[in-house]
C-alpha cells in the first residue's frame, strides 16, 4: 500500500471517529469550549462587515441627497427666474394699462411702442423704439408713458424705429408751466445721469419745492399739461435776473419698456 494511500485512510478513520464521537456526545464539552473561544472573533467579522455595509449605504444616501440637493436648486432657480419675469410682464402691463386709458380719456390720437434698445452711456439718456415714419411719427412728437408723463421727443427716425431723446440727456430742450397754468416760465434741460432742470425762470416768479412743471403747449408737437416733474429745489440770487430749480423726474427713465408717441394730430381738441 503506498504512502499516499495510508494518509487517505488515516484521514477517513479520524473523520469517522469525530462523527462517531460528536453523535455519542463525547466531544459536547470540547466543541463549547471551542465556540466560546471563537465567539468574539465571529462578533468581530460581523461588526467589520456591518461597519462595511453601513458606510458604503451612507455614501450613497450621501450621494443621493446631493444631487436632490441640487435638483431643488436648479427647480428653485427657474422658479425664481419664472417669478421676476411675471412680475416684469404685470408691471409692463399695468404701465400699458395706464397709458392707453389717459390718451383715450384725454382724446390724444397716439401710437404705442416698445423699447428695443437704449444708450449705455449714463451722461446720453435716450432709447429706440419699435416704431417710424411708417407708422405716421415724426421728429419733435411728445412721448409719454402712464398717466401723461412726458419722457422725451423723437430725435430721428427711421422707416420702422425712432430715437427718443429723453428728459434727462444734455440735448433735451421742452417748454414748461406751472401746473394749472398756461403761462410759460421757462425750460427743462437734461443734465445727463438721468437728472433735469429747470432754467431760465424770472426771479419774480413764484416758484417753490414739490410744485409741479407741465408741458406749456408751445410747442407745435408737444401738447400742454404733460406732467415733467416736481421741483426739488429752487436755486438762485435774489440779485439775479433769472433762477434755476432740479426736478424729480415722476417715472425712472432708465427703466422705460413701453411708451406712447402722440402724434401731430394728437393735441386736444380745442387746446
Amino acid at each position: 500500500m503506498t504512502r499516499r494511500s495510508q494518509t487517505v485512510l488515516i484521514v477517513l478513520g479520524a473523520l469517522l471517529a469525530l462523527v462517531v464521537l460528536h453523535v455519542t456526545g463525547i466531544l459536547v464539552p470540547v466543541e463549547n469550549l471551542l465556540r466560546s473561544a471563537l465567539a468574539p472573533l465571529g462578533s468581530a467579522a460581523t461588526a467589520v462587515s456591518t461597519g462595511f455595509a453601513q458606510r458604503f449605504e451612507g455614501k450613497a444616501s450621501t450621494e443621493q441627497c446631493l444631487e436632490k440637493s441640487a435638483d431643488l436648486e436648479s427647480k428653485l432657480s427657474s422658479i425664481s427666474v419664472d417669478y421676476v419675469r411675471l412680475r416684469a410682464l404685470e408691471e409692463e402691463n399695468e404701465v400699458l394699462r395706464k397709458t392707453l386709458g389717459y390718451v383715450q380719456k384725454e382724446g390724444y390720437d397716439s401710437v404705442m411702442a416698445r423699447v428695443i434698445s437704449r444708450s449705455a452711456v449714463p451722461e446720453e439718456s435716450s432709447i429706440m423704439i419699435d416704431r417710424g415714419a411708417k407708422d405716421g411719427l415724426e421728429i419733435g412728437m411728445a412721448v409719454i408713458v402712464g398717466d401723461g408723463v412726458f419722457v422725451g421727443k423723437i430725435q430721428s427716425i427711421q422707416e420702422r424705429t425712432a430715437t427718443v431723446v429723453l428728459l434727462s440727456d444734455p440735448e433735451s430742450r421742452v417748454a414748461v408751466s406751472k401746473a394749472g397754468q398756461r403761462k410759460l416760465i421757462g425750460l427743462v434741460e437734461g443734465k445727463g445721469n438721468w437728472t433735469a432742470e429747470a432754467t431760465l425762470i424770472p426771479q419774480q416768479e413764484a416758484l417753490e419745492a414739490n410744485d409741479m412743471l407741465v408741458t406749456s403747449g408751445t410747442e407745435g408737437k408737444v401738447p400742454p399739461n404733460l406732467v415733467v416733474g416736481l421741483v426739488n429745489q429752487v436755486d438762485g440770487q435774489p440779485t439775479d435776473p433769472f433762477k434755476q430749480a432740479s426736478l424729480e423726474p415722476l417715472v425712472p427713465l432708465e427703466y422705460l419698456e413701453v411708451v406712447a408717441v402722440l402724434r401731430p394730430q394728437a393735441l386736444r381738441p380745442g387746446s
